[in-house]
């Protein structure tokens, strides 16, 4: 009985981390956006082929780390399937809490994704338009 009571608490907890998490990310994405950033004004804001080289690279360094990150979920989820058939016990609650710990850093990692690609595609639809004046 005492472990259901543990096992509740911990899952009330995940659950606020993730409650908590999704409202960071929804604030995120809905947050006005400064279309005035990049106006023709005299070229003070003209992006050149060094803002190109470095959005990119950016992008695959992000690229790589979700790949890293989903490979690792993979992973977790290996485990936590194996877990599923044996039973549980101190050996899984040491883990369940290491998979906690992970799946939030995992969810804050996916928050900062999804904010990078959406200042990326911002910057990338800006400067596709730089070519073309109207």
């Amino acid at each position: 009985m005492d472990g259901m009571l543990k096992m509740k608490k911990i899952l009330g907890i995940f659950l606020a981390v993730c409650f908590v998490l999704s409202l960071t990310v929804a604030s995120v994405s809905a947050a006005p956006w400064d279309n005035d950033r990049h106006k023709w004004d005299d070229n003070r804001n003209k992006f050149d082929d060094h803002d190109r080289i470095k959005w990119d690279k950016d992008r695959i360094k992000w690229d790589n780390d979700k790949r890293k990150w989903d490979n690792d979920k993979r992973k977790w989820d290996n485990d936590r399937r194996k877990w599923d058939n044996k039973k549980h016990g101190k050996e899984y609650t040491k883990w369940y809490r290491m998979y906690i710990i992970w799946f939030v850093s995992y969810e804050k990692f996916c928050g900062y994704y999804s904010k990078f690609y959406s200042y990326y595609y911002e910057y990338y639809e800006s400067y596709s338009h730089y070519g073309s004046r109207w």
